[in-house]
């Protein structure tokens, strides 16, 4: 089950139209939640699990992080084609067994696929990636004409 916050709906404040759409757009996502995604509503478990990806821009590279954790290195598959970077695994359940009563399942397992098009300046041929700590870091070096150049004055 979600906690939301409680608000009045009648407050002493005044009157702000556009306040409103906060709460129209959160029933709006629940709606969409039970009808496409899980119906049960409090249980996450066996969902579609996505997990969440930074991409960052170090000066020479791309960097990508994405959270993965409790994951193995070998569960997770990497594939570059034309422009786009592919990483998709599966996170599976340890155990499961029959006798443990659950007072509250959140954590997420199932299977993902994140796709990122990449810039047409990078270098494909050197991308690097090292899974440490539950942390995929995926680094996408640019092309040497992408890297910028410093210019001389001629007098």
């Amino acid at each position: 089950m979600t906690l939301v916050r409680w608000q009045p709906r009648h407050s002493l404040r005044t009157w702000e139209p556009l306040n409103n759409l906060d709460s129209v757009r959160d029933e709006m996502n629940q709606l969409f939640n039970w009808a496409f995604g899980n119906a049960a509503g409090d249980s996450l478990t066996d969902t579609n699990w996505v997990p969440p990806v930074d991409v960052i821009q170090e000066g020479e590279r791309f960097r990508v992080r994405i959270d993965m954790p409790g994951m193995r290195k070998d569960e997770i598959q990497i594939t570059l084609d034309g422009d786009t970077l592919t990483v998709r695994g599966e996170k599976k359940r340890e155990s499961e067994t029959k006798q443990d009563d659950y007072y509250r399942a959140e954590r997420l397992y199932g299977t993902f696929q994140r796709s990122l098009t990449l810039p047409d300046h990078v270098d494909s041929e050197k991308i690097e990636a090292n899974y440490k700590d539950g942390v995929l870091d995926i680094v996408i070096p640019k092309t040497e004409s992408a890297k910028p150049k410093q210019i001389k004055i001629q007098s």
